[in-house]
């Protein structure tokens, strides 16, 4: 049986639209959720946590495979080792100030807590780091592929 769209094209733009900001508020949402029950129930009960990452996680690989697989990196940021870092960095400041914040309300030593965080900043920038240079190598090579492609299209034109 074949779907019939009963959308016109501007229908079908603000449909699109709604899911794109649909999904985006549920991966924010997701990510958001997953810190509250963080800083609530502490890093070690992952089964308070479960099914949200997990949820999380298929959307963020499901994100990054289908933009890969169809060469899009992002509106504003290039795939530049430069970017990567300056994300990297974010990541691992943010996660790196939620769980000193965490080991102390958790353990109440400070000296503990500060190098609880330092090493999840330094766990979190290097594989949030190592993650988008991967991802990053395998998109320009994609490009370069199609780009390639292209060319050779054109000379024996």
């Amino acid at each position: 049986m074949k779907k019939i769209n009963k959308l016109d094209e501007m229908q079908e733009q603000k449909l699109l639209k709604i899911e794109h900001n649909g999904c985006w508020l549920a991966f924010w949402g997701l990510l958001i959720s997953l810190f509250v029950q963080l800083f609530f129930y502490g890093p070690g009960d992952f089964k308070t946590l479960a099914g949200e990452w997990i949820v999380f996680m298929i959307l963020a690989l499901y994100i990054v495979i289908a933009c890969l697989k169809n060469n899009i990196w992002d509106r504003r940021l290039s795939a530049t080792p430069e970017t990567n870092l300056k994300i990297s960095l974010i990541a691992g400041f943010v996660l790196g100030i939620a769980f000193t914040i965490i080991s102390y309300r958790n353990y109440h030593k400070l000296l503990g807590s500060v190098a609880a965080g330092i090493f999840m900043l330094i766990l979190t920038f290097a594989g949030c780091f190592i993650a988008l240079s991967a991802a990053a190598v395998i998109y320009r090579k994609r490009v370069e592929h199609i780009e390639n492609e292209e060319t050779s299209e054109n000379e024996k034109e």
